[in-house]
């Protein structure tokens, strides 16, 4: 019963969201070729073979390669280049650029207009932000997108770019629209204009793009702009988020009336309302409201509403009215006054199309008193909705919380006894020396392996709630791009020294059709199922040792160490994953974008709140978590979207607590991954901006790293772009390996085209990758040791920090040529010397004699009992 109401309450909580602007913000089309070339036209063009119109596509090289007007532009300027939606949609960002035509493009528009236009309107409606600015910042070269977030934003079926300059000079432009459709069907609203309050706060609705006068007719504004106000009447920005009306400057009631696309089943609607009463703000009285489908006679019996006022807290409310599926197409609300000022910011319903015919209304013919006292006596009463009883709300509540908080003590401690069991069962309870080291320090960390064998991580000496300060939205930033993943699934190996060849090649993250689809398509798992078998067998008779091999790793702490599971047993349950795991349809709804996290080549990676995030046991969480989420560009081709499908469901067959996993998939345009995300955030900018840690605690975030890289060892996958800014924290110094860091803006600087080449994070790569692009996960091993030195530094020195790019270039071909010129990075302060020697074999010219992540993380392992011991 409890999960039932639960899902009632949020299902409640959604039904109030009219507009969720932090939701519409997609690319509508144009750079994708959804809008299609009919639907784009201009006033002229210089050339109708080259710059005509249809060319005007961001991010596009169509011919000449943008839109470019015949006359030069002034600040009278009349070209414009227009865009047919259609349906009414909301805009939320406009994005231009200038004509780059692959380097011989110089035209560009500075600064722009907007103008829209929507049927109900009837006319083109100029722009004007929120601060009454019409003039949008236009482009500084012809190549870089200049994105302009609209507030407010516009309801528009068509749009036109003007391009404006205050010189007279030839401009050229590429567009994109953000946002998207508008399904509320609200067409407009009419109500008396507002006044302004004795403080001078104006309360009028000054986004309103209709009719003006003493009442605002035809048009749209702050009711239904999806942002609500606070609890205080002034607020922080220049246009309060309040509509308000003063009884002694309005008749009681006051009217507002919805007109709707079209004929509609209404089930509710939410009010919402400020509640200051110590400034004579109140919520009404009193809600009348009517419904008719001709929207000249509203007839039908009305719905009466009595809200018994609340002189406890001056919180604002959302006051919801049932309207009992009443049908219609314009929706009066008649509120009448309890205090001298009503105070209104949204204004919200509940709707659907309603099914059938329906008429308009005809004025009824008057009748005699007598009918009319008859006609009177037989009405079924008229339907009033009341407020529920408080006290019977707040002991509902109660239960429920008395209900829930028994649930979760009941959780906890199962799973403190499945713990505690477990503990008793692991192989480190035979091992002397492990078990008395494991009873003097009862806050070493355990993680579990695949084959459910628990193995000790490095003991932190910090309390676990160190660095969680209040988690704090970002303002919402409104685009979207993509980032690459650098995660490669090579052959698998036979043996421990002989690799199948094959070659590499670089996928984004893809998002299935279907989520019942198989996890690979029937080919590709055929060919990996049937590598995976082949290695199986041949690990049956003959599986090496991991612990013979030699490093100084290995000779040191297989005294300590326990079993990692062998390269069958985690190709096997690889295998059974890849059988049996289907991805999960994320809805959208239960993502809230907070800040965009990164922007590459092929997207933008979005930080999220969730709701309903799946856990690693397939439970759901109740409560909200952060998460990434990584949308799939618009004009990728249909091979990228396929093999973005099948890389996805690679690696949301992986499984390892150090891996940031793939959560689900939206499948509604655009396409979207949602992956985990950690509440600190990377690792690099945790490790600049904190105070300088512990041994024991960098040692852990090593061991942690090297357990992941471990795994994806033991699959022969390899990251290709291992280093601290793509590493996750959490609560406790939990850390996962992702690969956000690639293409957030900060890190840019570690990247380096070398001979013309794609970027490469110069500083991190091994000498093979670089001059002669070969990865493995020999040169990932190499990349983990410039990761410890980036932990030991706390991120605070680069690798090679005196050397420039071209120098460290230089030192690595030193290394090819092996002329014995080659400078290792110096060992940080504060770096154990054993450890350093750990990294020096790591960044060995030739591969096999660098380390295996399996003896890097044993050796970590090993370290972190010394300090617990000590």
């Amino acid at each position: 019963m409890l999960p039932c109401f639960v899902a009632l309450l949020l299902l409640k909580t959604s039904l109030l969201q009219a507009l969720e602007i932090s939701q519409c913000i997609a690319p509508l089309g144009m750079e994708s070729g959804l809008i299609p070339d009919r639907d784009v036209s201009a006033s002229s063009c210089y050339n109708d073979g080259n710059v005509a119109p249809q060319n005007g596509r961001l991010n596009q090289e169509i011919k000449g390669g943008a839109w470019c007007p015949r006359s030069q532009i002034t600040t009278e300027s009349t070209e414009w280049l227009e865009i047919d939606l259609h349906s009414v949609h909301v805009i939320t960002g406009t994005g231009t650029q200038g004509r780059f035509g692959n380097g011989q493009g110089q035209e560009y528009a500075e600064a722009y207009v907007i103008e829209y236009w929507r049927p109900k309107l009837g006319k083109w409606v100029r722009y004007r932000s929120i601060d009454g600015q019409e003039i949008l910042t236009g482009n500084t070269n012809t190549y870089l997108e200049k994105k302009n977030h609209l507030v407010p934003p516009i309801w528009a079926s068509k749009i036109r770019f003007i391009p404006y300059s205050s010189h007279r000079r030839t401009v050229c432009m590429r567009v994109e629209i953000y946002g998207c459709y508008w399904s509320v069907g609200i067409v407009s609203y009419s109500m008396p204009k507002g006044n302004k309050r004795s403080s001078g706060i104006e309360l009028t609705d000054m986004i309103y793009d209709g009719q003006w006068g003493e009442e605002l007719r035809g048009g749209l504004g702050l009711l239904v702009d999806g942002q609500y106000g606070g609890d205080e009447i002034r607020e922080a920005a220049k246009t309060s988020a309040w509509v308000g009306w003063r009884n002694d400057s309005n008749s009681d009631p006051l009217t507002i009336t919805f007109e709707f696309d079209k004929v509609r089943e209404f089930s509710a609607v939410h009010l919402y309302c400020n509640n200051k009463f110590m400034r004579d703000v109140q919520v009404f009285s009193e809600a009348i409201i009517s419904f008719s489908i001709g929207g000249r006679h509203f007839q039908g019996e009305p719905i009466r509403y009595t809200y018994e006022g609340s002189h406890v807290f001056e919180n604002s409310r959302n006051v919801t009215i049932k309207l009992h599926h009443r049908i219609g197409k314009w929706v009066r609300i008649e509120m009448r006054f309890s205090a001298r000022w009503i105070l209104i910011s949204e204004v919200v319903f509940d709707s659907d199309v309603a099914q059938g015919n329906y008429t308009p209304e005809s004025l009824k013919p008057p009748i005699g008193k007598d009918k009319t006292k008859l006609a009177t006596s037989k009405e079924a009463p008229i339907p009033t909705a009341h407020q529920e009883d408080p006290l019977y709300i707040a002991i509902v509540v109660g239960v429920l919380t008395a209900l829930l908080i028994l649930l979760i003590v009941a959780i906890v401690l199962i799973i403190h006894r499945h713990r505690h069991r477990k503990c008793f069962a692991s192989p480190l309870a035979k091992d002397t020396v492990a078990q008395r080291t494991i009873d003097n320090y009862h806050g070493c960390g355990t993680s579990m392996l695949p084959d459910n064998k628990m193995i000790i991580d490095c003991p932190l000496d910090v309390k676990s709630d160190e660095y969680q300060e209040p988690y704090q939205a970002l303002k919402c930033a409104p685009y979207f791009s993509y980032s690459t993943v650098l995660l490669e699934m090579k052959d698998f190996v036979k043996d421990s020294n002989t690799a199948l060849s094959a070659d590499s090649s670089n996928y984004d993250y893809a998002v299935p059709e279907l989520s019942s689809a198989p996890l690979l398509n029937k080919r590709l798992r055929d060919t990996l199922s049937d590598r995976i078998t082949e290695l199986v067998g041949e690990h049956m008779e003959t599986s090496p040792d991991i612990n013979t091999r030699r490093s100084a790793a290995g000779s040191i702490c297989s005294k300590y160490s326990t079993r990692s599971p062998s390269q069958q047993e985690v190709f096997i349950d690889l295998k059974r994953r890849l059988e049996t795991i289907n991805l999960i349809d994320f809805p959208r709804h239960r993502l809230r974008m907070i800040s965009k996290l990164a922007e590459g080549a092929f997207g933008t990676v979005y930080v999220a709140e969730a709701d309903g995030v799946p856990e690693y046991n397939g439970t759901i969480t109740a409560e909200k978590r952060l998460v990434a989420v990584k949308f799939l560009s618009q004009s990728a081709t249909l091979k990228e979207r396929d093999e973005f499908e099948s890389d996805v469901r690679i690696l949301a067959s992986l499984s390892s607590p150090y891996l940031a996993r793939v959560l689900g998939i939206c499948r509604s345009p655009p396409l979207a991954v949602v992956l985990e995300y950690l509440e600190l955030g990377d690792l690099c900018a945790l490790l600049r901006a904190s105070a300088p840690l512990s041994m024991p605690t960098l040692l852990h975030i090593g061991t942690q790293i090297a357990g992941g890289m471990q795994y994806l060892e033991s699959l022969n996958f390899v990251h290709r772009d291992l280093a601290a800014r793509n590493c996750l924290v959490g609560k406790g110094f939990h850390v996962k390996i992702s690969d956000f860091g690639t293409d957030i803006e900060a890190y840019a600087c570690d990247y380096y085209k070398v001979d013309g080449r794609v970027s490469l994070p110069l500083r991190w790569a091994a000498w093979e990758s670089v001059l002669t692009g070969r990865y493995t996960t020999k040169s990932d091993v190499w990349s983990f040791a410039i990761t410890l030195h980036e932990i030991f530094t706390l991120c605070r020195r680069k690798p090679y920090e005196h050397y420039t790019d071209d120098e460290v270039l230089v030192n690595l071909s030193h290394l090819q040529a092996d002329n014995g010129v080659f400078e290792c990075i110096d060992r940080a302060p504060g770096c154990p010397r054993d450890v350093y020697e750990l990294m020096s074999e790591c960044w060995r010219r030739d591969e096999v004699e660098r380390p295996n992540f399996a003896e890097i993380h044993l050796f970590l392992q090993r370290k972190c009992l010394n300090y617990a011991t000590t």
